[in-house]
């Protein structure tokens, strides 16, 4: 028995079947986020319908927004406007008569990381076209009533917010070029590209110390599309970091890059099975 997972976002639809910590098979189309209700219902509907089989016997969903975790409600999708206000699991549980939960995607990246390496108490943090992160007290996920526990990147930092400054904004904003370009740049040892990220990774460092008061967690995991950059600001970080943590902080913290690709698909499927387990199911 599997569970069909997906990971949503503004540009892509990530989808697998899921049995346990295993992906059975993957699969990845172009989403129409400009789209209206009804064209993405219907894009989403084709995509599982493709790919459900006998043995499929649940749905979990990531989306980059918040959800009201009692009613369902999408509160809020960025980048994907028209799935804003809607009860998207409810009305698929409709379409295909199966059990369908929703969570932020940043949270089920952290529980798919806390999962794949036991972690127990761990933030897990996605820098890509904004910055989210995943919240794991004592081996389970807490979202908050809204999905909002996590989201560091709208904290207030400098003349903005702390997304952008830790995040892709950061490169396309301050060195006028995307961070996948800077990136191929520091591989050739471009001495600005390389300054950029040191940039980079002392902003980080303010980031990560703003967690760790709120926080105070063991590990903390970094994925999203920026964290392929991770050795070229890991040194900066760490260094920044202390002048600015208390220093046992620092002694019993490790900071680390993913290693898994699809960590927020194993984290649905995880998700998918405490709400089983949890009798939260109608």
């Amino acid at each position: 028995m599997s569970v069909l997972c997906l990971d949503l976002g503004g540009t892509k639809l990530m989808l697998a079947q899921v049995e346990g910590k295993t992906l059975l098979d993957t699969w990845r189309y172009p989403v129409p986020a400009d789209g209206n209700f009804e064209q993405l219902f219907d894009f989403l509907v084709t995509c599982i319908h493709s790919h459900l089989t006998p043995e499929t016997y649940g749905i979990s969903i990531g989306i980059p927004g918040m959800v009201d975790m009692q009613s369902g409600t999408l509160l809020e999708v960025l980048n994907i406007p028209a799935l804003t206000a809607t009860q998207l699991a409810q009305q698929l549980k409709n379409t295909f008569e199966m059990d369908v939960v929703v969570n932020n995607d940043a949270n089920l990246f952290a529980l798919g990381e806390a999962v794949l390496n036991s972690n127990q108490d761990m933030l897990g943090i996605t820098l890509g076209t904004g910055v989210g992160a995943g919240v794991i007290f004592n081996g389970q996920l807490y979202s908050g009533k809204h999905c909002a526990a996590g989201e560091i990147g709208s904290l207030s930092y400098r003349d903005g917010i702390i997304e952008h400054y830790c995040s892709g904004q950061y490169f396309t904003t301050h060195h006028h070029m995307s961070g996948e370009h800077l990136y191929q740049k520091a591989c050739e040892g471009d001495s600005q590209a390389l300054q950029a990220f040191a940039h980079f990774g002392e902003h980080l460092a303010h980031m990560i110390a703003q967690t760790l008061l709120v926080y105070d967690p063991k590990d903390i995991v970094l994925g999203g599309s920026v964290s392929q950059s991770f050795p070229f600001f890991i040194e900066a970080l760490k260094q920044k970091l202390q002048s600015l943590v208390y220093g046992p902080q620092l002694a019993d913290l490790t900071i680390s890059a993913s290693q898994h690709h699809n960590a927020a698909l194993i984290g649905a499927a995880q998700w998918f099975l405490q709400q089983q387990k949890s009798s939260d199911f109608n």
